[in-house]
């Protein structure tokens, strides 16, 4: 019984030890995961807009603007 018992802890801590990997690598990523879903659900929006809304040069310039910042 005492053998069981320590097992079960000993896998328990493991799960534990992966659980906060994970997190500790999606917590560390989730600035370009946001920018990257903020980036599909725009371009979703502008293919459910008319031809006629895409010719407006103010919403939809030649041209997109990247700035990069430094860390």
């Amino acid at each position: 019984m005492v053998m069981v018992i320590f097992s079960a802890l000993i896998f328990l801590n493991f799960i534990i030890a992966e659980v906060s990997e994970s997190y500790a690598k999606v917590k560390e990523n989730i600035g370009s995961l946001i920018y990257k879903e903020r980036a599909g659900l725009i371009n979703e929006a502008e293919d459910i807009m008319t031809q006629k809304n895409k010719e407006n040069q103010v919403k939809f310039p030649r041209y997109i603007i990247v700035r990069e910042m430094e860390e």
